[in-house]
């Protein structure tokens, strides 16, 4: 039987990455030094990432820089679990440099792993990061 690694939700990454004071997450620090250290291991959908920027930066008003550097330090967790963890980071260092929103960058960072992916898109301003775009 496939061993099971457990998700973690948005409101986690969200209460850590503010350091929220509440006594109520009294073990998050712990966990996350587990987490880091690699001595549990969980997964974090690529949704949770999405909602994660969202929320820092429409609730908490982080800069997306600071966000997208937060989020790639998380990133470097060991027992942090990523599907396509380099598509996720070069996603996110897209958006920390550029000002294209977080799926646009997700697009490109997906489309530069194989230069004869095409994207099908009416926007432009893919065309400055050199990959095919055709509109439909």
């Amino acid at each position: 039987m496939a061993e099971i690694t457990p998700l973690i939700d948005t409101n986690v990454l969200v209460r850590f990455l503010t350091a929220d004071p509440n006594p109520k997450y009294k073990n998050l620090q712990q966990f996350l030094k587990s987490l880091e250290n690699g001595e549990i291991r969980v997964e974090v959908k690529l949704i949770v990432l999405f909602q994660t920027l969202f929320v820092l930066q429409s609730f908490y008003k982080v800069p997306r820089e600071s966000v997208a550097d937060s989020l790639l330090s998380l990133l470097e967790f060991k027992g942090l679990v990523v599907k396509d963890k380099k598509i996720v980071k070069r996603m996110l260092s897209l958006y920390m440099n550029n000002k294209t929103d977080i799926v646009d960058c997700y697009l490109v960072a997906c489309l530069e792993k194989n230069s004869r992916h095409l994207l099908y898109s009416y926007d432009q301003g893919f065309d400055r990061f050199g990959i095919l775009r055709k509109e439909p």
